[in-house]
């Protein structure tokens, strides 16, 4: 079962091909060839190495075998150096190519245009030239691709810390503030009233302001006993606070 559908998919790729050749052959527009030249690919570099596949196609369209092998290395040409700039249309692959895809189809150009078989002949060591830099900028692409997705997969996992060391530092001196800054509105609000009263009567004996102090401090110590009492250790203000920032979160 596996044969007679690998050969299906064989003949597919050969009659795709012989339709681009022959849009070729027709002048048709670069777009085209872009976007066609990718599924052919394969069979297009079969075409230039094994004259039997020149000649099947060459069957098809009724064109010369050597016209057919010629036509097959022009597009060839025409995606390496192709308008885009792309390196993955120069190879004729996806973007999301597996490295390994990327590899093998390196491999395959720098065999078919190795400088070494074609000797004194300038073009093909310009084409060599180009498809080495082609695989060392995919390769650069794909590793920037891994460290981006590394990159985000580690901030997603990471928790902020940044703000849970501000809670942990910042939030234990909290308490020490509040009841701070009690104790000092109580001392304003004493030293306030004990002035209210100096100035609002002209004539205050003695005793009577003597009198009228204790009766303010004692006032301001039984309102600063009240939140003591209510938090009858830094600990317990301490909790009350935690869980105040707990419910808002």
């Amino acid at each position: 079962m596996t044969k007679p559908n690998k050969s299906c998919n064989t003949n597919f790729k050969v009659l795709a091909t012989a339709t681009l050749i022959r849009r070729f052959h027709e002048q048709c527009s670069l777009d085209e060839i872009y976007d066609k030249a990718i599924r052919c690919y394969e069979t297009l570099l079969r075409v230039i190495q094994t004259p039997e596949t020149a000649r099947n196609i060459s069957a098809l369209l009724n064109i010369p075998a050597d016209t057919i092998k010629y036509y097959a290395g022009a597009i060839i040409d025409i995606l390496l150096f192709n308008n885009n700039n792309d390196p993955y249309l120069s190879f004729g692959l996806n973007r999301d190519a597996r490295l390994s895809d990327v590899s093998r189809r390196w491999k395959s150009l720098i065999v078919l245009y190795h400088p070494d078989r074609y000797l004194n002949q300038k073009i093909f060591e310009e084409k060599a030239k180009k498809i080495n830099e082609l695989y060392e900028e995919i390769q650069k692409l794909e590793k920037n691709k891994i460290n981006y997705i590394s990159f985000n997969n580690t901030a997603t996992q990471s928790p902020p810390r940044s703000r849970r060391i501000f809670h942990s530092v910042y939030l234990k001196y909290l308490p020490l503030l509040i009841i701070g800054a009690a104790v000092i509105i109580a001392i304003f609000s004493i030293l306030l009233l004990i002035f209210n009263n100096i100035f609002a009567s002209s004539s205050i004996s003695p005793h009577g302001g003597k009198e009228m102090v204790f009766q303010v401090i004692r006032i301001a110590r039984y309102n600063l006993m009240d939140i003591i009492t209510y938090f009858p250790d830094y600990n317990s203000l301490q909790t009350m606070i935690k869980g105040l920032f707990l419910h808002a979160k």
